[in-house]
């Protein structure tokens, strides 16, 4: 089976002192078509109809975020968790970072592609993919890890991503940066995935930070608090009393990939079960954005949905505007703009 393009999904902050030892810390732990709107006929709960008794609302998606205790190796500083990682850390030159995500199990060469395509390499055949896959101990369990350099770039890198499955969930750990940098600090990369332990407790989200957006805003949008997960958030001129929000989240790795999150979408939108290959199709290249990067249109009745997703320097920016069809068509345009010029 030849592979697909699925996708085709953070700077650190403090440091800690002392790094000549080992300090445990512990966490209660890819030319953009005109919008034509799908022809989608089903209600929404909240259309401004009278359907009489509403359905069950949907259950809120969980976010797995596991409790994890370490031993910090020598040299490393830690940068502490955020919104979208368990853990982050500078190991000299390289950057390290475990994210948690839904169950990636089963999907193993889906991810080795995700991240070769992302860094402008060819994608390989399913099994030669396989073949990049080894088996690496985590947390005391059998894990699994791949590794790339981009080594014809001006400045060669290396990448290698070790991750675990549970019940809960996947767990990635991924340390990144020159070439040089990672490779000497792969022996340690891998005691600490070796020291790692993980509780069955989870560890509370930090709550968004109220940041400025670093970029030029469209003409009317207005910065807003974010939500968990995001990045930023923002509310966009009205229609006509119609309203509609832009939500920015930043993630390292595509999260399961285009039609997993196209199929989330839908489901935003209480819009009926497709199968994958028809939600394959709704997704569209974003022209001006990097290579990889894709725009899907989503519509039901008056609720309406514009996603991007946009791989960008080993990170994946899920842009989202949502809201009332007419004031999500009207903002369409300047979306399109800020999703391909992102800071």
């Amino acid at each position: 089976m030849k592979p697909t393009p699925l996708l085709c999904a953070l700077a650190f902050a403090a440091a800690l002192t002392g790094c000549d030892r080992k300090l445990p810390r512990a966490y209660e732990a890819p030319k953009d078509r005109p919008f034509v709107p799908p022809k989608e006929t089903a209600h929404s709960d909240d259309d401004g109809h009278d359907h009489g008794k509403k359905p069950p609302a949907r259950a809120e998606e969980k976010v797995w975020r596991p409790a994890l205790t370490w031993t910090l190796p020598a040299g490393w500083k830690d940068a502490g968790a955020d919104a979208a990682n368990v853990g982050r850390f500078a190991a000299g030159d390289a950057s390290v970072a475990i994210t948690a995500l839904t169950s990636m199990e089963g999907k193993e060469t889906i991810l080795v592609n995700m991240w070769r395509q992302v860094r402008k390499q060819e994608p390989l055949e399913e099994a030669e993919a396989a073949k990049l896959l080894k088996e690496v101990p985590i947390a005391g369990a059998k894990g699994m890890m791949f590794e790339f350099a981009d080594e014809k770039s001006e400045k060669p890198a290396r990448f290698v991503v070790a991750f675990i499955h549970r019940p809960e969930g996947s767990l990635f750990f991924k340390i990144q940066g020159p070439d040089a940098a990672v490779t000497a600090q792969k022996p340690a990369f891998f005691e600490f995935l070796k020291a790692v332990k993980l509780s069955e407790s989870s560890a509370p989200a930090p709550a968004p930070e109220a940041k400025g957006w670093p970029g030029e805003l469209p003409s009317g949008w207005t910065q807003v608090p974010p939500g968990p997960m995001q990045q930023a958030k923002f509310s966009v001129p009205e229609k006509d009393g119609a309203k509609a929000e832009v939500m920015v989240s930043v993630f390292p790795s595509a999260t399961g990939g285009t039609v997993e999150n196209v199929k989330r979408w839908r489901g935003q939108l209480k819009l009926a079960a497709i199968p994958d290959e028809e939600v394959a199709k709704l997704a569209q290249p974003l022209a001006g954005a990097p290579e990889g990067s894709i725009i899907v249109d989503l519509k039901n009745e008056n609720r309406a949905l514009t996603g991007a997703i946009v791989p960008r320097d080993g990170q994946w920016f899920f842009i989202k505007l949502l809201g009332d069809a007419p004031a999500v068509a009207a903002a369409r345009e300047a979306f399109v703009k800020f999703a391909t010029k992102l800071p």
